[in-house]
Parts: structure tokens; C-alpha cells; sequence
């Protein structure tokens, strides 16, 4: 056996707090039995030895490392009870030596802390390493410090700076496990010298860097930890928390991806997403989501080097590339596979961030991405984003501008995305021309009937594919048939008008020949009849200041306004059978969302899910302001509810969420989720969340579209097995989770519970499935328990037109 370097000695103790006589006696024994011949330091009685085979061998190996690598050493057990006392024990206790606290041991009643809420310990053993610092060597991690609690089977989150134990049911395992817990300590120890401390990441400071100069303390840090980026992320989470920024959690990359998103459309925050090798794979269809709305952000990903023989979660390597694959969905991919790459990395990827071309895919080996270099110039720091937005073109307007001042016909306007000036633009606009309003399924809120306390006279519903209003079928239609052009224009501001959001076919598109506002020429429907390629809210501002409506064509429009009305939709909405169905349900809850908004200026965030709930949602509920809704871009089923770490983050506002038990059967439980990130991470959230999930044991839409082809069309293939858990309420700290299911409307309070502060609503809604109204398609506008009896619905059920009664 090789003789080991000399290392002058070190006073090595173990401190314990407690208020009961067992552990002290307990920490003595083990400690005595790993000194062997060493002089050590006891001053309780310690209990003797357990004649016990497993015991005797954790002693004996013990003994034979300790012997090896700490043969001159002291061992010293303090017994203190109080953690307050520990600083003047272990002080005393060092006597000016060299000396390392190898081991606290807290048992005692002040500190059985829940598993959920670690951080008042973990701060105070911090404090504690600071004062001992320059006097006793002592760092708290689970090597160092071991702290006895109450069993907690209900929730498991490990966060400590220490090591968890709950009392065993035999006694000799308690010297046991200290002294395995102090050998285990020690060899840390002495390993130490072997960890060089290590600089931060270039690239994690240089991203932190310019993000920081474009949105300061808002953009968000969203993360996914893996061996490979685990690092990387220790680096930009500094920078992070550092500069305020939020930290927002996932169960998934694919909700890490949903939340950014959600952010990025609600408030405008850039983002970092960093995940692990492979896991670009994760993001899913939202990945294509981000590309359209052309989000501002990075998304780290760690890769194998380039020269690893068939590596471990590797996409790129010489049987495999994966860049291809993602190139084609439009947004840039940076490779940085080597350190010296990182500079020509950086600034590439800083100026495909400023290009606007979607989120920034930067991919590279976990080497590179830990790699520390001196930069002689901090990359994008002159970077400036391109121009988006194209000239005006002035015939254009002139001609929008004549058509608003004279011209006699409907006008209905479906709105995108719009910043807080250009809203305001347009509500003005649409109050002084008579413009009828319409959000959308895919982007709903965009403008709303609530705004800012007011009722706003113009907005008249949604228009969509699906789940669109009765009040926009009737002021588009007469007798079931699309009115003709010169009755009507259809404008599209600050959207594609992509096929989700016109019910209309390519037919009667042309037809109707709409009008489109948009700020990319790349982005103009080639069935526009009027497109106008400019800043939107410059063109806004024109047409306000043009505007001169002829008051005959106001009055005509406000009139045709005037003469939609809002409905209850089908007669079903007006019965409390049992299971409920969705048209009752929602005509109920829109009636308690009116009383709040009107009577205590409730406001909030929708969030609308994939499926029948969401769509019914969209179509019946009054919105106060922007929203998210699943059914942008690729539709992907559970993206509202993965996006809920995202929305609750720096939310001064309530949030309701509906989804279908489909979409919910589809994703991770997001509840741990948001829990850990308002009541253990204390990113607090004082506002309400309510989730409503509604359970009928189906994908409803598409059993919807199946039995409209086939009445008999039921089957496993649209089944979806659901389980409800029973009641309860939990407090964790100052939130308040909740689960209620609800068989009938009247079982909660929900005018009461969906303005709580600090509280997650979950509810079960018990639905039976229907296929009746709800905007589901146009084809809903047909059925008889309709308002008024279509024309059309006669004829197609063999009705002679000449015996019909006339239209009013």
C-alpha cells in the first residue's frame, strides 16, 4: 500500500442539536468507534456499541478509510440544544486549531420543518457558515448536515441544503447512518482540493448579457435540468436571479416552450430556454407556434461532440444530424461545436435574435457550453433589431379611408395581437365608424365586450373555424347564406388570416375579397382583396385622422349592429339536466362573470385548451383582456395548461383555465408545477387561479364530427378513461389549493371562490356530451333549438321553400 502525502491534521467534529437524550449517546458511539486509537473528544456518555452485523461492518470500513487518508486527525462530538448555540459550541470547541465541521445533526422539535418549505433552514444554516467563516471550515450540503423530522408521506420535494432523515423504527441504525454520513463527509473533504473552482460560462454570461440590455429584469429563464446543461444552467441561474428576472418551472420542456410562449404574447418578455441533449425533440409543435408569432428568444441545447462514437442522446454526430430537421421549420440554428467556435457562434446568434426570425436555437457540446474565454468584445452589443415593418402604401389607405367615410355597408373587423396604443386606436376607430368588433378562437382578447370598465358597444363576439358567436353569424349572413360583397367587408388587422380563423371557405373568400392590415408583406392572404403592408399603428392613427363618416352610413351600420342580439344558443342551454351539458354550464357561468366584471371590476386571463371546453369558453364567456388559446398554430391538445407556469409569472391579474379531459389526459399534472413555483420557490402569484376541467369521457370534437357523419359513430377510438379524485383543500403557506367536483352548477360558490386571493381552484366539471351549438361549426346555426328557425335547415330537411314563411 502506497504511503499517503502528509497533511498537517485537522480537528474534525460533529455537532449535535437536540432536545432529546438519544441522539447525543447515539453520535458518541459511532464516534468512538471510528477512532480507533485516535484521542477523541466525547462529553455525553455514549450508548454502547449494537450487536449488530450491518453496524460492525459500516464501522470496519470506516475505520479502514479513516486509518488511510485521516490518521492524525481528532474526532469531537458537541452536544448543544439549541442551533442558535452551535456558532459559540463549535467555536470553543476548535480551540485555534485547524478544524472542519464534518457533521450537524439537528433533532429537535423547533426544526421538524415540512418537506415543501425547507428554505427557513436552509437560510439559517447559511448565516451559521458565514460566522464560522476564517474560524471553522463548514459548508451545509447533505454531506454535512443530517436533520431529523416528521414523516411527511404527502409531498416530496428536495431542495435542502441538507440531508432529510425521519426517525428509523430500529435503533442501532441511527449510529449507523452518522457514521457513515461522517466518513462520507470526510472523504468530500479531502477531496476538495481536486475541485478547482470553476469561472462562468461564456455563453451563459454573454446571453444573460444581451437579453439583459433589450428587456432588463423581464425576460424569463426557463430550464430543464440534465447532466449536460446542469452547469450551464447553475450559471445563467445566477445571472438570473441576480438581475431579478423570473425563473418559470415546467413539468416538461414542451411547458417550458408553452410558458415562454404564453409570456412572450401576453407581455412582450424574451426568453432563455435551456434543456439537455436530444430534448429539442420535447418541445413539440409549440416549437412552430414560437416561429409564428416570431417570439424573441434563445433556446440552449446541449449536444454530443461531433467526433463521439454513437453518443448518448446525441443528435449530432457522423450517422446522425438533426439540424436539417429543424432548419425546416424556419428559425435560425446556431452550431457551436467547438470553444473557438464561440465567438463566431455568439454573434450569429445575436444577430438572428435582432433579425426577427423567431426563437434562437444555439446547440453545442456541454464542454463548450461550460467553456470560460476572454472576449475581446462582448458579442451583440452593438446588435439593433431589423426593420419589420414595410412603407405605407398610400393608395391603399386612401381607398380603406373612402370606404369608412361613405360607403354603405357592414363592416366587421377581426383583430390580431395588438399593443396597448394600437387597441386604444382601434376602439376609437371602430366607435366613430361603426365597425363591428371580433377576436378569434386562436387569439382570443385580442379586443373583448369588457375594456377598461366599459362595455364596448362594437364587439359583437368571435369569428373562427370553430366556436364562433350567433351574433357573427347573423350580422354575416341572411337565410343561411354569406351575404354578398358589396353588403359587406370583412377586415383582418394585424393577423394572416390563417384557416382557423374565418369559418369561411376559399370560395367565399375570394368572394368576399376582405380587407388585411399587417406589417409583413410575407404575410399577406393571397385573397386579400384591399392589403395595406404597413406599421399598424400608423395606419390607425391615418384613418383617425381622415375619418369623416357620412352620418346615414354610421347610422346604417349601427343599426345593422344593433340588429344581432346576443343568445342563449340552443334550448338545451336552458335545462339543469343531469350530467350537465357544456351549453348549460357556460350560459350559467357567463352570468356569474358578468355580475363580477361589471360590479367589482373583475378582470382575467383565459386560457383556453383544445376541445369542446375551450372552444365552448371562447364562444360564450366574456373576456376582459388578451388570453391564450391552444388552438393557435398547430392546435396541440394541453399547451393552455403547460403554459400556466408561464401566465401565473408576474400575473397582477386572475386566471381561468378550461380544458377537456382529453387534453388533460395528454400532459404531465401541471398542480405540483405551480405549487413548487408560487409556494416553494416564492414567486408569488396574490391573484386567483380556477382550472376547470371538464369530464365526459371524450374527445368531443371529434366525436362531434363522427356523429355528424354517422349518428351511431361511438367507440373506443374517441373514449378517454378519466379519474376524479375527492375533495379537498391544502394549504401550503399562503396559497390555498383546492379540488371540488361539481356534479351540479350550484355546488360552489363560484362568484365568491373565482375572486379569492392566493387560491388554485381545481374543478371536476361532471358533463354529459353533446353535439349542440357552441360554434362548433357553421352547420350549428342550423339546428332547431336555434333562436330562429333557419330557412335553410327547412329546406334540408325537405321542407318546400314556397311553403316556409317569409324572413323578417
Amino acid at each position: 500500500m502506497p504511503e499517503m502525502a502528509h497533511i498537517s491534521p485537522f480537528r474534525r467534529l460533529v455537532v449535535v442539536v437536540t432536545d432529546s437524550e438519544v441522539m447525543g449517546p447515539a453520535a458518541g458511539r459511532a464516534l468512538s468507534d471510528l477512532a480507533g486509537a485516535r484521542d477523541v473528544d466525547i462529553a455525553v456518555s455514549s450508548s454502547g456499541s449494537p450487536a449488530n452485523d450491518e453496524y460492525r461492518e459500516v464501522v470496519k470500513r470506516g475505520l479502514r478509510f479513516l486509518d488511510l487518508v485521516a490518521p492524525e486527525d481528532r474526532f469531537t462530538l458537541v452536544t448543544v440544544d439549541s442551533l442558535d448555540a452551535v456558532r459559540d459550541a463549535v467555536i470553543k470547541a476548535a480551540q485555534d486549531q485547524k478544524t472542519v465541521l464534518s457533521l450537524l445533526v439537528l433533532d429537535h422539535g423547533d426544526h421538524r420543518y415540512r418537506m415543501t418549505s425547507p428554505d427557513d433552514l436552509n437560510e439559517r444554516l447559511g448565516t451559521l457558515s458565514q460566522e464560522l467563516s476564517g474560524t471553522v471550515e463548514f459548508e451545509p450540503s447533505p454531506y454535512t448536515v443530517h436533520v431529523y423530522t416528521d414523516a411527511d408521506i404527502e409531498n416530496f420535494y428536495s431542495v435542502e441544503h441538507f440531508t432529510p432523515r425521519w426517525k428509523p423504527t430500529e435503533e442501532w441504525v441511527v449510529p449507523a447512518d452518522i457514521a457513515c454520513a461522517f466518513v462520507d463527509s470526510v472523504q468530500l473533504q479531502s477531496n476538495s482540493r481536486l475541485r478547482p473552482a470553476m469561472k462562468p460560462s461564456t455563453i451563459a454570461d454573454a446571453i444573460a448579457d444581451f437579453l439583459t440590455d433589450r428587456a432588463g429584469s423581464e425576460w424569463g429563464l426557463h430550464y430543464y435540468t440534465g447532466s449536460g446543461v446542469a452547469t450551464f444552467i447553475d450559471d445563467i441561474e445566477q445571472r438570473a436571479v441576480a438581475g431579478g428576472n423570473p425563473i418559470v418551472r415546467g413539468p416538461s420542456e414542451h411547458s417550458l416552450a408553452c410558458s415562454a410562449l404564453a409570456r412572450y404574447t401576453l407581455d412582450g418578455a424574451p426568453f432563455a430556454i435551456v434543456a439537455t441533449s436530444g430534448m429539442h425533440e420535447e418541445f413539440r409543435g409549440t416549437l412552430a407556434n414560437h416561429v409564428a408569432v416570431r417570439t424573441k428568444g434563445f433556446i440552449v441545447c446541449c449536444d454530443s461532440r461531433a467526433d463521439q462514437w454513437h453518443p448518448f442522446q446525441g443528435t449530432i454526430h457522423r450517422t446522425e444530424d438533426s439540424r436539417p430537421s429543424l432548419l425546416a421549420r424556419g428559425f435560425p440554428v446556431v452550431h457551436i461545436p467547438r470553444s473557438d467556435d464561440i465567438p463566431r457562434g455568439l454573434a450569429e446568434a445575436f444577430e438572428a435574435y435582432s433579425a426577427d426570425r423567431g426563437p434562437v436555437m444555439v446547440i453545442a457540446p456541454r464542454d463548450v457550453l461550460q467553456t470560460t474565454l476572454d472576449l475581446d468584445e462582448r458579442p451583440g452589443a452593438g446588435a439593433t433589431a431589423a426593420p419589420t415593418v414595410e412603407a405605407v402604401r398610400t393608395p391603399e389607405v386612401d381607398r380603406l379611408s373612402q370606404l369608412l367615410n361613405s360607403e354603405r355597408r357592414r363592416l366587421l373587423c377581426q383583430v390580431g395581437p395588438l399593443g396597448d396604443t394600437a387597441k386604444e386606436l382601434l376602439y376609437e376607430l371602430a366607435h366613430k365608424a361603426g365597425i363591428g368588433l371580433a377576436d378569434s378562437v386562436a387569439q382570443p382578447g385580442t379586443v373583448s365586450r369588457y375594456h377598461k370598465g366599459r362595455t364596448v358597444e362594437e364587439f359583437i363576439g368571435t369569428l373562427s373555424m370553430y366556436g364562433y358567436s350567433p351574433r357573427v353569424y347573423e350580422y354575416l349572413y341572411r337565410d343561411g347564406r354569406l351575404r354578398p360583397g358589396d353588403e359587406q367587408s370583412v377586415m383582418f388587422l394585424g393577423t394572416q388570416i390563417p384557416q382557423i380563423d374565418t369559418p369561411f371557405s376559399e370560395s367565399h373568400l375570394r368572394q368576399l375579397a376582405p380587407i388585411q392590415i399587417t406589417e409583413r408583406e410575407i404575410d399577406r392572404a393571397p385573397f386579400t382583396g384591399l392589403g395595406i403592408v404597413a406599421d399598424i399603428e400608423g395606419v390607425l392613427r391615418t384613418l383617425l385622422d381622415r375619418l369623416d363618416v357620412d352620418p346615414e352610413v354610421l347610422a346604417y351600420r349601427r343599426d345593422a349592429m344593433a340588429s344581432t342580439t346576443d343568445s342563449d344558443g340552443d334550448v338545451i342551454s336552458l335545462l339543469p339536466v343531469l350530467p350537465m351539458t357544456t351549453n348549460y354550464f357556460f350560459r350559467r357561468l357567463r352570468g356569474v362573470l358578468d355580475g363580477i366584471i361589471r360590479e367589482h371590476d373583475y378582470a382575467y386571463v383565459g386560457v383556453y385548451d383544445i376541445g369542446r371546453a375551450g372552444l365552448s369558453a371562447v364562444n360564450s364567456l366574456p373576456r376582459t383582456g388578451p388570453c391564450v388559446s391552444g388552438w393557435y398554430g398547430r392546435g396541440l391538445m394541453g399547451d393552455g395548461l403547460m403554459a400556466l407556469p408561464g401566465i401565473l409569472t408576474r400575473r397582477e391579474q386572475n386566471v381561468i383555465s378550461f380544458t377537456g379531459d382529453g387534453a388533460a389526459a395528454m400532459t404531465p399534472d401541471i398542480v405540483p408545477t405551480l405549487v413548487q413555483q408560487v409556494a416553494v420557490d416564492r414567486e408569488p402569484f396574490r391573484r386567483n387561479l380556477s382550472i376547470f376541467r371538464f369530464v365526459n369521457g371524450s374527445h368531443s370534437v371529434i366525436r362531434t364530427y363522427r356523429e355528424s357523419v354517422k349518428p351511431s359513430a361511438v367507440s373506443g377510438q374517441t373514449g378517454v378513461l378519466t379519474f376524479t379524485p375527492e375533495d379537498y383543500e391544502r394549504q401550503y403557506g399562503g396559497l390555498t389549493v383546492r379540488h371540488r367536483r361539481i356534479a351540479g352548477f350550484d355546488d360552489v360558490p363560484f362568484a365568491e371562490q373565482l375572486q379569492e386571493p392566493g387560491t388554485i381552484n381545481l374543478y371536476s366539471v361532471l358533463v354529459g356530451h353533446n353535439n349542440e351549438g357552441d360554434g362548433l361549426s357553421r352547420f350549428s346555426s342550423l339546428g332547431w333549438q336555434r333562436d330562429e328557425l333557419s330557412p335553410k335547415a327547412l329546406a334540408m330537411a325537405g321542407v318546400p321553400i314556397s311553403t316556409q314563411a317569409p324572413t323578417p
